[in-house]
């Protein structure tokens, strides 16, 4: 075995050195500290045998090199030392010295170190290489779960509909980043505002799921699609025989069918008024009651929810409550239209077609410049839903290598670039009996048309495209709900 003996007097070093090779070892002899670690680097010693009193670099200051040094810190220092310095032995073996040795040296006691230190060398050997198999073996099957972590990763967030979250428009790409804010700040409710179609639910999602993923509920509500009368039990649940055809057994509401993930209130602006101020104590205190319940519920989940843009100005009007709105505007995400961000109308684009053709078992793979000029010339009132329907549409009906322009006809003529919508005007609705077809008329097909124009023409407000039909909120979600791809 190499051992490396260090001490400043040269006659103590030649008695070591012989002694040492005597023994049948290697030794090497330096007459310092500084020489010490050079030769450390230089060649590897399993033992260093070293004096602790020495000028410049002494055999304490020795130690704490070799032991922070990762090059050498497994080798095994012995120091020597006077009948003076029991305490310094004392606090050399504290800093991790392997022995200690009082001067005068007996070469009986040198040579029973020199063997302990040999076969702790040996022992170190056999473990390192009994564990190098261990550690490969771990490190391979490290990287094979984080590939299995990735990929049910990526199932989570497919199965989560976060497998389409597209953006390349600068505005998009900082609403994502604000995602991951919110996802990491449960307690913050958030408020997303835009027009229809626009993606709040995905955005919803991503908060929710984040970048590694969430475990927890995702319930989501669509305010517009609960009668008033039914929405106090449907959120907060009721207790047995809260009311007249309650549950016997009581039953859950969506506040608590949520645990610790998120409470998604879609339609926020269609809260009943009388709901509102029961939200805004949950939000302040975190505690609910179910309907004829007395016992105290604790809420746990996030809440984030949705509405068209405008919402302020249900406030203004007395028909939304201005607390519950600014407390829901702690975070507060307001989603710009795929008009006002053309650049991501082609990656949203390339990538429902990739989807589709996927999906449909289609050769297309690409899209023709002229079909991507159309597109970006296209206003999109339904925004990035009737972009993904369009682009389904045409993968359905048609197959090629190439979607073109002759395959999103349906969309509009090239002269009109999408830019005005058709509409009939008032007096041909007015005066339609009397020029009916021969062959007859889907009228359900006709009112879906009035429909989907009426709230194309206020740009998604749902409200407003009520009023303008003359019929209620829900009952224009009920038409809604029934064309086709809704």
């Amino acid at each position: 075995m190499r051992v490396l003996v260090v001490d400043d007097n040269p006659n103590s070093l030649k008695s070591l050195e012989v002694v040492i090779a005597d023994l049948g070892h290697s030794p090497a002899a330096v007459a310092g500290g500084q020489e010490a670690m050079a030769a450390l680097r230089r060649e590897r010693f399993p033992l260093v045998v070293t004096d602790i009193r020495m000028p410049g670099m002494d055999g304490l200051e020795l130690l704490t090199a070799i032991k922070t040094d990762p090059a050498c810190s497994t080798c095994d220092v012995v120091l020597i030392t006077g009948h003076g310095d029991m305490e310094t032995a004392i606090e050399a073996l504290r800093k991790g010295a392997y022995d200690y040795l009082n001067k005068p040296i007996n070469a009986r006691e040198l040579a029973a170190v020199i063997e302990r230190a040999a076969e702790h060398q040996a022992l170190l050997r056999e473990n390192q290489a009994l564990k190098a198999p261990v550690e490969q073996h771990v490190a391979a099957a490290t990287t094979s779960l984080r590939q299995d972590l990735d990929q049910a990763r990526k199932l989570l967030r497919k199965h989560a509909g976060l497998d389409g979250v597209v953006a390349a428009a600068p505005r998009m790409l900082q609403l994502f980043d604000e995602t991951r804010l919110f996802h990491a700040n449960p307690d913050v409710p958030v408020l997303l505002e835009g027009e229809t179609g626009v993606g709040k639910e995905v955005l919803a999602r991503a908060i929710h799921f984040g970048e590694s993923g969430c475990d927890q509920p995702f319930i989501a509500i669509n305010c517009a699609a609960i009668p008033t009368e039914l929405f106090e039990s449907e959120l907060f649940g009721h207790d047995p025989g809260a009311y007249t055809g309650s549950a016997p057994r009581g039953a859950l509401g969506k506040m608590e069918l949520a645990g610790q993930g998120t409470l998604f209130l879609d339609e926020i602006a269609e809260l009943p008024l009388t709901l509102q101020p029961k939200l805004l104590r949950v939000l302040e205190e975190r505690t609910f009651y179910r309907v004829g319940g007395v016992k105290r519920r604790q809420f746990k989940a996030r809440v984030v929810c949705a509405a068209n843009q405008g919402l302020e100005q249900l406030v203004h009007a007395g028909r939304f409550r201005r607390d519950l709105f600014h407390r829901l505007k702690v975070g507060h995400l307001v989603i710009p239209p795929l008009r006002e961000r053309p650049q991501d109308i082609e990656a949203l684009a390339r990538h429902f077609l990739q989807r589709e053709a996927v999906k449909k078992r289609k050769a297309f793979r690409s899209l023709h410049p002229d079909t991507l000029a159309l597109l970006q010339r296209c206003s999109w009132p339904g925004n990035v839903r009737e972009l993904e329907h369009a682009i389904e549409r045409a993968v359905l009906l048609c197959d090629d290598t190439v979607l073109r322009p002759e395959h999103l006809s349906f969309l509009a003529s090239p002269a009109t670039a999408c830019t005005e919508t058709t509409s009939l005007p008032p007096s041909s609705i007015l005066h339609l009996p009397q020029a009916l077809p021969e062959e007859g008329l889907d009228l359900e097909a006709l009112t879906a048309h009035i429909v989907e124009q009426a709230v194309a023409k206020f740009h998604g407000n749902k409200s407003r495209a009520a009023a303008y039909l003359g019929i209620s909120r829900f009952a224009l979600h009920r038409r809604l709900q029934k064309e086709p791809g809704r």
